[in-house]
């Protein structure tokens, strides 16, 4: 926890993606409603999500589970 506190955190106004919520309230909207602003940044800054919520998938976004982004890092190997 110390670790994830210890990370740079921005907080985003809605001002800033409330461009993509059409957008993202299309893809997700039905599935979790509370996903909707957190695609809708997502989609805006362009830049992969790291999420283990399956209600992702399909939302034409990149999105790296725990385990898939400690692969990435080369922090954590499966066995």
């Amino acid at each position: 926890m110390l670790a994830v506190a210890a990370l740079p955190v921005t907080i985003a106004p809605v001002e800033v993606y409330e461009s993509e919520l059409a957008q993202a309230r299309k893809l997700i909207g039905r599935r979790d409603s509370d996903d909707i602003e957190i695609l809708a940044l997502t989609i805006h800054l362009k830049i992969p999500l790291w999420s283990n919520d399956n209600d992702f998938e399909g939302c034409e976004i990149e999105r790296f589970t725990t385990a898939a982004l400690l692969r990435r890092l080369e922090i954590f190997e499966e066995k």
